[in-house]
């Protein structure tokens, strides 16, 4: 098992109820292994919103998930993963 530490924004947090949490999954998962974990524990509307919500930036350790593989994005013990939704205002 490898820890993670999750970080949620805008209507994620929402639909979380937290914003700073941990979790534990198993050794040689990769980002997409991490949303199917969040969607069973958070319920399907979580894993609905990754899909759509438009200009989600993920985060690894700070980076683009987009520039480490995408979905396929391994993930190591201790990384931390940070879901932000677009902030909207004026």
């Amino acid at each position: 098992m490898i820890n993670l530490e999750l970080l949620f924004f805008g209507n994620l947090r929402e639909i979380t109820g937290v914003r700073k949490t941990g979790a534990a999954i198993n050794d040689g998962s990769r980002l997409t292994d991490l949303i199917e974990h969040l969607s069973a524990e958070y319920g399907r509307e979580f894993g609905e919103q990754i899909k759509t919500i438009e200009g989600l930036r993920i985060l690894i350790n700070g980076r683009e998930y987009y520039l480490l593989g995408r979905m396929e994005t391994p993930l190591a013990e201790g990384d931390t993963i940070v879901f932000l939704p677009p902030i909207a205002g004026g």
